[in-house]
């Protein structure tokens, strides 16, 4: 009676229920556009020289391109006759996220654009790209954006 012949039965079934619940729960956060790739709490301040290079980067870029500046929208640049809008991101302390992208699509729906570039110091890896690759964004970091400029 001790041992019965179904014994295994119960935790498989609880093993198979957790994993159920856990797969769930992380399609629930990766709809909503959680990144799980965070950096640590203890992030060490990102060298101002670093970033300076990055924006003196972009200005260049941009003067190639003879982007003008969106009004209203700081960081954002319009490039009408190919209408092509840019964004460059000034702060490099958090990375480039599904909502900034959803702020670029709408001003690429407003000024009738078909494509936009966004400009990052740091490349990006989070869900937010396959959101880019739909809404025909396309992201340059700093090395892409010096190869670029250098073609």
């Amino acid at each position: 009676m001790l041992i019965s012949q179904q014994w295994y039965q119960q935790p498989l079934l609880l093993f198979f229920s957790g994993m159920l619940l856990l797969a769930l729960l992380l399609n629930v956060l990766a709809i909503f556009g959680v990144d799980f790739h965070r950096a640590p709490l203890f992030v060490l301040p990102r060298d101002n020289d670093e970033l300076s290079h990055f924006t003196v980067l972009a200005q260049q870029f941009l003067q190639q391109q003879t982007a003008s500046p969106l009004t209203g929208e700081p960081n954002y640049y319009l490039q009408r006759e190919y209408g092509v809008l840019y964004y460059v991101q000034t702060s490099a302390d958090f990375p480039l996220d599904i909502m900034q992208l959803r702020h670029i699509f709408q001003l690429m729906l407003r000024h009738q654009c078909h494509s936009a570039l966004a400009l990052v110091p740091h490349n990006i890896k989070s869900p937010a790209q396959i959101f880019a690759l739909e809404a025909n964004i396309r992201i340059l970091d700093k090395q892409q954006l010096r190869n670029w400029i250098k073609s």
